[in-house]
């Protein structure tokens, strides 16, 4: 590694951090404390670990809580001169834990068979050790100091829940395992915080407590915004090259809080599978692998009666299923259910009527307001009469606000400036192919800007964000009026409002999801896409951040939104039509032809080309494929899909 003058710049830095020591022939246990740090230059980041001076003895078991009382800091956006010294360092073979003939416990790190066997250690203390050579011993700490490019990092195990305090295991791309870290002082959370800005995690599938690390590229994501021509054709080329020079400003001034995705969650670049090499593998295992691919295989840890053996079972998918499709609700089956006052009866039925058919486009004024939560399913006539007055004035008065400012006042009132310039570019826009947005002075265009600026008053930490417009856009041309659109738009921002926080944690998740529904579904696919640099799933991002907005007509995406809006048959079914579609379009995307900018290329050019009762159909027979065999599920699985939410309901009835 090349030696560099220039300062680093400290994102994280934490005390009393721990190394723990097991000895061979010694009773004590020993630990080496010292600072863990992530930092960065122009070009990487590192992680780095320095010791204090000495090892210490830990105190006596019923103190363990209390070792040292170093205090913990977390330091954030900090300038320091590290010393030159520690890029000096090499991973040596002393600081790598023991390889597989000491035959490691995943959750209690005994370096020596014969120690964990003569240990009075409490195992249920879940304490990860490491191995002190006797020429570690003899030497100073300083050879424990390292430093590691977050590129290199290829997993990271973590303790469990419940612990003294948390420990991380981190295994490298070649394989090697550094000494275990153990957070005496806390901060571990604020770790993964910080990480998470500078490589991509994922759940694994294949390992219980284990967190995948991928590394960041730029250009992929880049690469897919253009293609897929997100923010319109004039936006992005210039946006492009401004990012990259100057991140922050271009952020604000030009990407706004989304596209902070570019720099946050950029993974093309793929890391060593977690698994055994071929040869090392038993037979069996590796014609199931072959079979159903590794993401079916699961590797269970049983209890006590079977002496910690991991069984292993594969998933079974029973046939895929082909839901029809019904008919819209109709006004006489909506009138049928209401009472004498005006509330509405057998909800959870007509949501499921409404998932399975749609709503007639002569209820959808009326009905969306209910889906949205503008309306309360109980509330009568007299109730929803009393709630729009109210609902008037509420939406006047924060309209008034940002109206009442004077150009002099917004001189000094940055937010309320940037987001409306962001407004006025992006609703000129908009949809200006509907005739209801038609024409230069057309009205329903400041209507448009008007909402969307009083909804930055009503949500003052999120303000607006590119993309907001487009789902406004259908709600405002169907409501005829700017109050009843801004409290339904209000009512799916609720929904929908983490695809735009600042840390784009809610598109990660998202994608993260996603893959791990392809992953076991279609592992054949999902390896295609590795092959193709396309593991990221950015071609998939237009379709989560707009729900699909822009992928089907008018009247097509009111159907679909009115459908994932009931919330059945789970709360993510938008990804299960994002892996419906990507079904229909497999055979042109596993083409040995169909490379990475063929796949964007390809996506984009479905718009308007999907069929949308085919796709529908395709997901809800997809959920029920899972849900058929959703004990051989693995935990991730089922979060995604909702299923462990059902059984625990199940449960609490039963009780």
């Amino acid at each position: 590694m090349d030696q560099k003058s220039s300062a680093k710049m400290v994102v994280y830095e934490q005390e009393g951090v721990f190394i723990h020591f097991c000895i061979p022939g010694s009773d004590d246990d020993k630990m080496l404390g010292g600072i863990l740090t992530i930092f960065k230059d122009d070009e990487h980041s590192y992680l780095q670990w320095k010791p204090y001076d000495n090892i210490v003895t830990p105190p006596p078991a019923e103190h363990e809580a209390q070792v040292l009382s170093v205090s913990s800091s977390a330091v954030v956006g900090e300038d320091k001169q590290l010393d030159s010294s520690a890029f000096n360092h090499e991973i040596t073979s002393e600081m790598r834990l023991p390889t597989p003939e000491v035959a490691l416990d995943p959750d209690w790190t005994m370096v020596a068979k014969d120690a964990k066997k003569e240990s009075s250690t409490d195992e249920s203390f879940d304490l990860s050790m490491d191995v002190l050579s006797a020429e570690s011993q003899e030497s100073n700490s300083p050879q424990y100091t390292f430093t590691i490019p977050l590129e290199d990092i290829r997993c990271i195990k973590k303790s469990k829940k419940g612990v003294a305090w948390a420990y991380l295991l981190l295994e490298l791309a070649d394989g090697a395992s550094l000494p275990t870290l153990h957070f005496h002082q806390g901060g571990s959370k604020k770790f993964w915080k910080v990480l998470e800005r500078y490589v991509t995690t994922t759940k694994s599938l294949r390992q219980e407590n284990t967190i995948e690390i991928t590394p960041l590229n730029q250009n992929a994501l880049t690469q897919s915004f253009d293609q897929l021509n997100l923010f319109g054709d004039s936006s992005f080329p210039t946006l492009g090259g401004k990012f990259l020079e100057n991140p922050l400003t271009s952020t604000f001034n030009h990407f706004s809080k989304v596209t902070n995705f570019l720099q946050d969650f950029l993974n093309p670049a793929e890391t060593t599978p977690l698994t055994r090499p071929t040869n090392e593998r038993a037979s069996l295992i590796d014609d199931a692998t072959e079979a159903v691919g590794s993401s079916r295989i699961q590797f269970k840890q049983e209890g006590e009666g079977s002496a910690g053996f991991e069984v292993i079972t594969c998933a079974e998918l029973g046939p895929r299923l082909h839901p029809q499709r019904g008919k819209p609700i109709s006004p006489e089956y909506w009138t049928s259910h209401k009472d004498s006052e005006g509330r509405i009866t057998e909800v959870e039925q007509i949501k499921k009527d409404i998932f399975r058919g749609g709503v007639d486009p002569s209820l959808r004024k009326e009905v969306w307001k209910y889906l949205l939560g503008y309306y309360k399913w109980e509330m009568t006539s007299c109730e929803i009469s009393e709630l729009r007055r109210n609902k008037e004035e509420d939406y006047y008065r924060m309209k008034l606000q940002w109206k009442s400012v004077t150009p002099d006042q917004e001189t000094r009132f940055t937010p309320l400036r940037e987001n409306k310039s962001l407004i006025d570019k992006d609703v000129t826009r908009t949809d200006r192919t509907r005739t209801f947005y038609e024409g230069k002075e057309n009205v329903s265009l400041k209507l448009l800007n008007d909402v969307l600026v009083t909804y930055c008053m009503y949500n003052f930490d999120l303000g607006y964000v590119q993309g907001m417009s487009d789902l406004l856009s259908p709600i405002l041309e169907l409501m005829g009026n700017e109050v009843d659109a801004f409290w339904c738009f209000v009512g799916y921002m609720d929904i929908v409002q983490h695809n735009f926080d600042v840390n784009q944690n809610g598109m990660k998740a998202q994608l993260r999801d996603l893959r791990t529904l392809i992953q076991f579904l279609d592992p054949t696919f999902f390896d295609n896409l590795i092959e193709k640099d396309s593991k990221n799933l950015y071609f998939c991002f237009r379709w989560l951040l707009l729900r699909f907005k822009r992928e089907f007509s008018f009247e097509n995406i009111q159907t679909l939104w009115e459908v994932i809006w009931t919330g059945l048959p789970c709360d993510n079914f938008h990804l299960l039509i994002c892996v419906a579609l990507l079904d229909t379009e497999k055979p042109i995307l596993m083409d040995k032809d169909c490379g990475f900018t063929d796949i964007l290329k390809h996506v984009n050019g479905l718009s308007g080309k999907i069929d949308l009762q085919l796709t529908l159909s395709k997901a809800e027979g997809i959920y029920l494929q899972l849900a058929t065999c959703q004990r051989d599920l693995s935990d991730t699985v089922r979060d995604v899909v909702g299923l462990s939410k059902q059984t625990k309901r199940k449960q609490e009835n039963e009780n």
